[in-house]
């Protein structure tokens, strides 16, 4: 068979099981209540002028891996402000976040250590374990804490490394992870915790920190963060990883560890050494967006009373809307026909709303993830409450 042959009988199945995805561009007037841009900084005026100044004074592409001539001080200056923003030594910038968390992976477990993944975890992070895996490390998954602490009970060779890697926000349901536990088992079996907080970051803590804030690990101090002045509170054996693309606003991934980890990324890691620096408007942008959060810590407070808002609503009209203390509003529908015409249904009444399905969510479980925004009003609130009651089919 040839390969277009193969390739067209495996999308006329996707087709016919309502699993095709397509690309598709948000008409005009649509309210958008699918993206990530949790604090609704992505068209802040300040975070648009410093795009705009930093692509005026760098240029529109980096031009260069940051060893070669891709460094600049925009790039400094922001990973130091990341660093501080997590409590952590140091930061690195990546131009995505699936490029982080496949730099950690890949340079950090060597061969014979032991690498614990979550069944929950992010594409980025599965993906990451498969390159840990062709290194030489033991990947492991598991499901919950029981089936965890029996894994990192195992007996390893000499010198090896027991890894936990986890997300904190997991992105389809919108829950947290329980890291005082992780943590607790990760001190208990001197394993390192390697945390994805693309979720949680700028979306969870009192000051939008993210999940160790969540929970009251890591910095504590109140009214916002003053780089360059914050002290390293990161746990040592804690390496968080972390986008700009979210509640950020901006585009680019990041790590927050201690210096040895940051130092180590940069000689070893083949997704930073040999790929080219993140672009100057990104890294302008992302700086902004963390000094308009340190200004404006209501806007955390305000993305949780949307939140709280639109999950209750939801549920008040009959969907099967959780609750969760993240942005991220699942809406469970099962059946995959059945959330492609509900999604349908919303878009004709002026509201985007894409169908998630399987693989990307067990079979079964087909849904539509809402996502609440500081930058929603009262009235548009209302308005996506209105066209879900309207949609709903009998």
């Amino acid at each position: 068979m040839s390969l277009e042959d193969r390739l067209r009988i495996g999308l006329s199945h996707r087709e016919a099981e309502s699993l095709a995805r397509a690309l598709r561009v948000i008409p005009d007037g649509t309210l958008d209540l699918a993206s990530n841009d949790y604090l609704g900084l992505a068209r802040h005026p300040r975070v648009v002028e410093a795009a705009i100044a930093a692509t005026w004074a760098l240029g529109g592409g980096a031009r260069a891996s940051r060893l070669v001539s891709g460094h600049t001080p925009l790039h400094a200056e922001l990973e130091r402000d990341l660093a501080c923003f997590k409590g952590a030594e140091g930061a690195l910038l990546f131009p995505t976040g699936y490029q982080a968390n496949l730099a950690v992976l890949s340079s950090l477990p060597q061969p014979g250590d032991l690498v614990c993944c979550d069944k929950r975890n992010h594409a980025s992070l599965i993906d990451g374990c498969f390159l840990a895996a062709a290194r030489g490390a033991e990947v492991r998954y598991y499901g919950n804490s029981r089936k965890l602490e029996r894994l990192l009970d195992k007996t390893l060779p000499g010198g090896a490394t027991r890894f936990i890697v986890t997300d904190t926000v997991y992105s389809m349901d919108g829950d947290v992870a329980d890291l005082p536990e992780l943590l607790e088992l990760a001190n208990r079996f001197d394993a390192t915790l390697i945390i994805d907080d693309a979720h949680g970051t700028g979306a969870l803590g009192p000051d939008g920190r993210g999940a160790l804030e969540h929970f009251g690990i890591g910095p504590q101090d109140r009214g916002g963060f003053q780089p360059p002045t914050q002290t390293a509170t990161h746990p040592e054996n804690v390496i968080t990883i972390g986008t700009l693309s979210k509640a950020l606003g901006s585009q680019g991934g990041f790590v927050a560890a201690s210096q040895l980890v940051i130092d180590w990324l940069v000689n070893t890691a083949r997704p930073f050494i040999y790929t080219t620096a993140l672009n100057p408007a990104a890294c302008g942008a992302a700086l902004a967006a963390l000094r308009v959060l340190a200004a404006e810590p209501c806007l955390v407070e305000t993305l949780r009373s949307n939140t709280c808002r639109l999950a209750e609503g939801l549920q008040a009209i009959g969907y099967d809307a959780r609750h969760q203390p993240s942005p991220i509003i699942p809406v469970m529908i099962g059946d995959p026909a059945t959330a492609v015409r509900l999604s349908a249904a919303l878009l004709e009444h002026g509201l985007w709303c894409p169908a998630i399905r399987p693989p990307t969510v067990p079979s079964g479980t087909s849904r539509l993830r809402v996502t609440a925004s500081a930058g929603l009003n009262a009235p548009q609130i209302d308005f996506a409450l209105k066209a879900f009651l309207a949609a709903r089919t009998p």
